[in-house]
């Protein structure tokens, strides 16, 4: 999985390459947790080029979105494909992170949070 760190005002986009798999989950994890570390209070996980997200992955978006939330702050997804937006509806993670189709909607979000 590659990462990309995209620095927007009041948040941070993260672009996503890959499989957020278990195999990728530590790359995943440093990568939110740096953040965190540096005191960002909004990333926005740009999920349209994870071909594939597993129950790890499923997992991890869980509990990087409580982290998150126990420092006031706040993930959300943006354009994930078709398939993946299935899982993540199956799994119910859209009632903990937002999921925007587009990045205007999802950075209209971050400035209204801030």
């Amino acid at each position: 999985m590659q990462i990309k760190e995209r620095p927007i005002p009041n948040a941070v986009i993260l672009d996503l390459n890959g499989d957020l798999t278990y195999a990728h989950r530590d790359a995943f994890k440093a990568a939110v947790e740096a953040l965190r570390q540096k005191g960002c209070r909004h990333v926005i996980l740009n999920m349209a080029d994870v071909r594939f997200v597993d129950s790890s992955g499923l997992g991890l978006l869980a509990l990087v979105s409580q982290n998150f939330k126990l420092n006031q702050g706040k993930v959300s997804m943006l354009n994930p494909q078709s398939y993946v937006r299935e899982i993540l509806g199956l799994a119910n993670i859209p009632k903990l992170i937002p999921v925007f189709d587009n990045e205007r909607d999802a950075v209209k979000n971050t400035a209204q949070a801030a």
